[in-house]
């Protein structure tokens, strides 16, 4: 072979290999490409998405959604009712009668919670109650409540006592609000008697009236004052109350004792559905009823 054969030889293979260089920087190129797009492409599609799913998680009236609003307001409490009140033993306000022996039925009564919670705040332990006289209703809630819990208890007082539909829940409570009051309680209740003391509004203690055994209390189900299944019948031994122009002094009259579980899917009724009669005695023409139960 001559020399300018193997020279040429050289040239081929060098061109060879340059053009192997450019076609792989080509490909190398082509691929970055087609990534840088295919990234942008993906982003864009990304960035559609999250504003489309922003427009509807955040509604322009900033209104939460319904299940939200439900989740928000959850709330159950369970535990023991203890109630007095003016008429004789047994109330007849308890079985869809008037009050008796008089005209009117003045009512004193407190919920224990045992357990129970509104959304993530715990209301083990506390009380909430109201008496109902001849000048009002008067609410009151445990003072050992710290804000969080006096405000679910404001709630729960508007749905509980005041007979709030879901909807109206929130300008009830606004409304009893300022009108709240935050006592000490005390309260005690066993299988023979029951107690109540609320300072600034009164007292009460009764014993159970026992059946012909003389073992166990004598007890009304499907009671139409209250929203509980049973409740066992008592008798005080004194009933007080010292409220501003409102006095009771008083003996020997009915006392219901009852364990309660609400939550906010319990139906409460309306306050005629608790009147205690008084709105047929007013139709009647009878004298003057109160019982807010």
């Amino acid at each position: 072979m001559s020399t300018n054969e193997v020279y040429a030889d050289e040239v081929r293979s060098e061109r060879k290999q340059g053009k192997r260089i450019i076609i792989s920087l080509a490909i190398l190129l082509a691929v970055c490409l087609l990534a840088t797009a295919a990234y942008f492409i993906l982003k864009q599609r990304t960035a559609r998405v999250n504003r489309g799913g922003a427009q509807v998680s955040a509604p322009a009236s900033n209104a939460l959604a319904p299940a939200e609003t439900v989740a928000a307001n959850s709330w159950k409490i369970m535990g023991a009712l203890s109630e007095t009140c003016t008429c004789s033993v047994p109330c007849s306000c308890n079985f869809g009668e008037g009050p008796s022996p008089h005209s009117f039925c003045y009512p004193f009564y407190s919920f224990h919670i045992r357990k129970g919670n509104y959304n993530d705040v715990a209301l083990d332990g506390l009380h909430f109650g109201a008496a109902d006289l001849r000048s009002g209703r008067y609410i009151f809630i445990d003072e050992r409540a710290n804000a969080r819990q006096r405000e679910a208890l404001q709630r729960i007082s508007a749905r509980v006592i005041e007979h709030a539909s879901v909807e109206d829940t929130e300008r009830v409570a606004k409304e009893i609000a300022g009108k709240v009051r935050y006592a000490a309680i005390e309260k005690s209740y066993d299988d023979r008697r029951n107690h109540l003391k609320v300072e600034g509004f009164g007292e009460f203690d009764a014993f159970y009236i026992m059946g012909m055994d003389k073992n166990a209390p004598l007890v009304v189900r499907n009671n139409t004052t209250w929203r509980v299944k049973e409740t066992i019948k008592a008798k005080t031994n004194y009933y007080k109350i010292k409220l501003g122009r409102d006095v009771i002094d008083t003996k020997n009259t009915n006392s219901n004792q009852a364990e309660f579980e609400y939550s906010d899917a319990t139906d409460f009724g309306g306050p005629v559905q608790w009147n205690c009669g008084a709105e047929a005695n007013h139709a009647a023409g009878g004298g003057e009823q109160s019982c807010g139960h």
